[in-house]
């Protein structure tokens, strides 16, 4: 009797695994170790042994033993970055706006890593939304990450969070620096992402979605590949089921759910593939539609009125900026530019009230216009609304990570708070931002602030807060003065 074929067909049966002819020898090989470990000689009997024959006590957990050595997998954090650069600036920001948008929507965001093996996927999952500032910018809301696999010896390595140098070799060294502690060659896991997300043992084949509810997004990369045709379509339609409406799939770089469901739309944002589910109203959740098509309020009015308020406002004439500012408004009162623009006059005439209506004005237009948010800190900031300032500060920054201000504010506000740590980051980020050439300084709240000033007084406080040699600072150090 071919034992190769009796177990292969077992272990299909039992979870959906298909094990070719080319996978004969390596499930050969982890059969005889689980024997030899067991002190069982023949097939047969482990065989036996694994159907409950003869009146063996209960497998269940035998089997479990048994999976854990057939799918020892390897993987990565950031694995496809393309695919997390997608979640991070189109996915989340597009979800969230959705739900914000609209009054007595659920503020939970669901993701379930499907197939997690030892963890790596749902942190980094952790680690965007904390990189991008989602759990401080939105405190009220939940963010509930669930990762799931069959080997219960990669969900117990999940939950302890210590990883190999080859695991994290995609990890971005700010991050690395951040968010690991290296001990004897391994890197482990600070304990405020680990806490964010919780880890299960579940088989796809059976359980197809966590006991959490319907999930906004699911990742199940590289899974649906080891089972044959018809059982990938059965988990395809689990989860499909499992998904909320507007929900987004996510498969392997080599998956497609082509001949496979088609209740899913295929989308694609530079460069990286995901599947979703049906639309909600308007298509708020549709990431396409704000990525091709830009609201209204932010296109251009034909007249050359806001230039010339620019030009005012460049060279100090401040009352001449406002006269024309506050008439091109008053014809095109949905254009944003001219109310950014505005609130700064506002701002660095210490109008501050007048200011926060202008962002708050935008804000009931588009709440995804990140200047508006920058402009409510720094307001905040001035008048010393410590809490509110950092709140709008890192919403700015998960709306767009580019803008200089909001990361020289934050780190001063960090830094004012002993939170050296936080501080460091946000001065790191303004200087990288530089140095990559996606540097924002936004000059409408700048004043005589410039570039090469905010990056050398950054710099200098990085060096102080690390401790080394202090470079000269700027003799000014905060706009609005």
């Amino acid at each position: 009797m071919d034992h190769f074929l009796q177990f292969r067909d077992l272990i299909e049966e039992r979870c959906g695994l298909h094990f070719d002819e080319s996978q004969r020898a390596s499930l050969t090989a982890s059969l005889s170790a689980r024997m030899q470990q067991l002190g069982v000689e023949r097939m047969e009997d482990y065989y036996d042994h694994l159907l409950n024959i003869n009146g063996a006590p209960s497998t269940e957990a035998e089997f479990r033993h048994l999976i854990n050595l057939v799918t020892i997998t390897e993987t990565c954090f950031f694995r496809d970055t393309a695919q997390f650069r997608m979640l991070r600036d189109q996915i989340l920001p597009a979800m969230i706006a959705a739900r914000t948008s609209i009054s007595g929507m659920r503020r939970t965001i669901r993701i379930w890593s499907a197939g997690c093996s030892s963890g790596e996927e749902a942190y980094s999952i952790a680690l965007t939304l904390w990189d991008m500032g989602a759990y401080l910018a939105y405190p009220d809301w939940t963010f509930d990450i669930v990762g799931t696999d069959i080997n219960t010896k990669m969900v117990e390595a999940a939950r302890r969070g210590v990883y190999s140098a080859r695991a994290v070799r995609n990890v971005d060294g700010r991050l690395l620096r951040r968010y690991f502690v290296e001990e004897d060659g391994q890197f482990v896991l600070d304990d405020e992402i680990k806490r964010r997300v919780r880890f299960e043992q579940g088989n796809l084949t059976q359980v197809p979605m966590p006991s959490t509810g319907p999930q906004d997004i699911v990742f199940c990369k590289n899974v649906a590949i080891y089972f044959q045709p018809d059982v990938s379509r059965r988990l395809v339609h689990g989860l499909h089921d499992s998904i909320a409406d507007g929900g987004y799939l996510l498969l392997g770089h080599a998956e497609s759910l082509w001949q496979v469901d088609d209740r899913f739309e295929l989308v694609e944002s530079s460069g990286a593939f995901a599947y979703q589910k049906g639309k909600i109203g308007r298509e708020l959740f549709s990431f396409k539609t704000i990525e091709q098509t830009p609201p209204p309020i932010f296109t251009q009015p034909s007249s050359e009125q806001y230039d010339e308020c620019w030009q005012s406002f460049r060279v100090g004439d401040w009352t001449e900026a406002e006269a024309g500012l506050r008439c091109l408004l008053r014809t095109s009162p949905t254009f944003a530019p001219a109310r950014l623009l505005l609130g700064g006059v506002y701002a660095h005439s210490g109008r501050y009230d007048e200011a926060a209506e202008e962002a708050e004005a935008l804000l009931k237009l588009s709440d995804l216009e990140p200047r508006a948010h920058l402009l409510l800190g720094m307001i905040a900031a001035r008048q010393h609304r410590v809490d509110q300032a950092m709140q709008s500060l890192r919403r700015a920054l998960y709306l767009d990570d580019s803008l200089a201000l909001a990361h020289f504010w934050l780190g001063n506000l960090y830094r004012d708070r002993g939170d050296n740590v936080r501080a460091c980051h946000e001065y790191e980020s303004l200087v990288s931002d530089w140095e990559r050439r996606t540097f924002d300084l936004t000059e409408e709240f700048a004043s005589d602030l410039t570039a090469a000033q905010l990056v050398d007084f950054c710099s200098a406080s990085l060096n102080r807060l690390q401790g080394r040699e202090p470079q000269p600072a700027p003799a000014r150090t905060e706009t609005w003065q």
